[in-house]
């Protein structure tokens, strides 16, 4: 864009967009009417810039009107797509509905009168998976480095038997398996950290979030009670 053209933008066509603002472009999400007008300035150094490489000769009611009307339809300096589920340009056209995972669906009539959210519904209680896939690629790891006799006991005793069954597969004593056991605890903690009995049962962060919300709603009711 060459400096006549910055010019123009910004003593005339800023002052015309910024005076189409916010009555006439409706905001979605975290947006505000000043962030618009930024954006539809955007749209309009492109559209000059654009005319001028094309040698096209444009006013600046033309340019402000159009950048505007893009802004209006949707379509953002960053991206223009109706396909994306966030974009303003789809939520438009009425295709998708942002809905928060705070909102309410109704009551839980088993427990208490706390709003049941979306949240809830997507909670099933079962562990993290990201969590669960992490920790069995550490435990293969762990597992494959240990002796074929560690690898028995660990085995056995995933399966459910006792130390003292483990023992006597093996053709060890009580002492004996006590020392495989230590010798084990010990490799664990030195491979996954001395904390891995803590963090195997610690639950994810976003599911303190959402006891946390629901503890909130339950203080809040019953105060208004």
């Amino acid at each position: 864009m060459s400096p006549d053209a910055g010019v123009l933008l910004c003593s005339e066509v800023a002052p015309r967009i910024r005076a189409s603002f916010p009555a006439s472009t409706k905001t979605f999400g975290p947006e505000d009417a000043a962030e618009l007008v930024q954006d539809a300035i955007a749209h309009a150094a492109a559209l000059l810039h654009r005319a001028e490489a094309a040698g096209k000769q444009v006013t600046p009611g033309n340019v402000a009107y159009f950048a505007v009307k893009l802004t209006r339809s949707g379509r953002r300096s960053t991206h223009s797509s109706t396909t994306d589920v966030m974009s303003p340009g789809t939520r438009l056209a009425g295709r998708t509905q942002v809905i928060s995972l705070d909102e309410p669906l109704g009551m839980d009539d088993e427990a208490t009168e706390i709003p049941i959210t979306l949240a809830d519904v997507f909670d099933n209680g079962a562990e993290d998976p990201s969590m669960l896939a992490a920790r069995n690629l550490d435990w293969e790891t762990f597992y494959g480095n240990q002796t074929p006799r560690g690898r028995r006991i660990l085995a056995v005793v995933a399966e459910g038997s006792t130390l003292r069954d483990v023992a006597r597969f093996l053709g060890l004593s009580d002492s004996g398996i006590q020392l495989e056991k230590r010798k084990l605890a010990l490799a664990l903690q030195e491979f996954m950290g001395v904390n891995i009995l803590a963090e195997s049962t610690r639950e994810p962060k976003w599911r303190d979030n959402i006891r946390a919300a629901r503890e909130r709603q339950a203080v809040r009711l019953a105060r208004a009670m």
